[in-house]
């Protein structure tokens, strides 16, 4: 017969022995591995979500480029309309001073055309209107300034001489236009 080996078993199982040494360091282990796994799947998470908000960030300067590019030829715009609002608002107000001044203008040399005044001088500037002259009667003067504070574009009139001579009253008057000013809005 043939000659049987000894058998060796070794038993590897810790079954018998839980200890609290043991049970310890088991369950240190397993919380330790869940802990890292855990913390690698919140570094993982907010990797992704730089990498979203990122994106977002890139997405978000390539449409403020954009608008900027949009902005800046309306800018281009907006100050070509705002030079003719300009322009126009200065023609308006060169066009009411005009005109009132021509209807001014008009009554003096009707006056002269009709013999009301003679030997007269006419001098008009920026917002003024000078004019020297003669008369025959104070009346005549008289009723040719009321007929001129009819006009809303003259501020005031004024009789700076008035003498009496061969040719009749000789007076010298003075017609201050008003002034249109400029109508300042503000931009925003």
């Amino acid at each position: 017969m043939p000659q049987k080996s000894p058998k060796i078993t070794i038993n590897l199982s810790t079954q018998g022995k839980d200890t609290l040494e043991n049970v310890f360091y088991k369950w240190a282990v397993d919380a330790g591995r869940g802990i890292i796994i855990l913390i690698e799947l919140v570094a993982l998470a907010a990797l992704g979500y730089r990498f979203i908000v990122d994106k977002q960030i890139v997405d978000l300067h390539d449409e403020i480029d954009i608008q900027e590019g949009f902005v800046q030829r309306q800018a281009e715009k907006e100050n070509l309309y705002r030079s003719i609002q300009d322009r126009l608002e200065n023609i308006k107000e060169t066009d009411a001073e005009t005109s009132g001044k021509v209807e001014v203008m008009q009554a003096i040399i009707q006056a002269i055309n009709e013999n009301t005044f003679s030997s007269t001088s006419l001098t008009v500037n920026d917002t003024i209107i000078n004019l020297n002259g003669n008369t025959f009667s104070i009346f005549t003067l008289n009723s040719f300034v009321e007929e001129m504070k009819l006009y809303p574009s003259i501020a005031s009139i004024s009789i700076d001489e008035i003498n009496t001579s061969d040719q009749g009253i000789k007076f010298k008057l003075r017609i201050d236009m008003k002034k249109i000013t400029k109508k300042t809005t503000e931009k925003t």
